[in-house]
């Protein structure tokens, strides 16, 4: 019968090596779309800035991926504030490309929205408004439990 001290070895060694090839590749992806990035500052328009800034937030969120992987790496416990941020910016994120290519349909059409083309705009802008202030409340449940299991 094999030794299953050593099979539990070997699985949790190929577990952490399995970790660290995603966060390697999580980091090599978020170099890559930096490097896509940087060309498109050199000759900057609204439209090639609104790319840069939602590259920009990409790689924040690809970064915010990396933690629990580190987190786990070093044998720390699980935090889901990863997670939440990564929420946060994903709705911020969304808020900014909705009212830039809303402001710049309304622009083309040169005499503001109709309601039957606003009020869909509306509902998601108001959609990730509300997951920000949900996210941004279970940060906070969460800091003041951490802080109440401390003391």
């Amino acid at each position: 019968m094999p030794n299953v001290k050593f099979l539990r070895q070997l699985l949790i060694a190929a577990d952490d090596i399995m970790h660290f090839l995603v966060a390697v590749i999580l980091l090599v992806c978020a170099g890559l779309i930096m490097a896509q990035t940087i060309p498109v500052l050199l000759h900057p328009d609204k439209i090639s800035l609104l790319h840069v800034l939602n590259d920009v937030l990409l790689v924040l969120i690809v970064m915010e991926l990396m933690w629990p992987i580190v987190r786990f790496l070093k044998r720390e416990a699980f935090s889901l504030n990863p997670f939440l941020y990564i929420g946060i910016i994903s709705s911020v994120r969304r808020i900014l490309l909705i009212e830039a290519e809303h402001s710049m349909a309304a622009g083309a059409l040169a005499g503001g929205a109709a309601w039957a083309n606003l009020w869909p705009v509306l509902v998601e802008l108001g959609a990730n408004v509300l997951i920000i202030v949900l996210l941004a409340l279970a940060l906070r449940l969460l800091a003041n439990s951490n802080a109440s299991v401390a003391t």
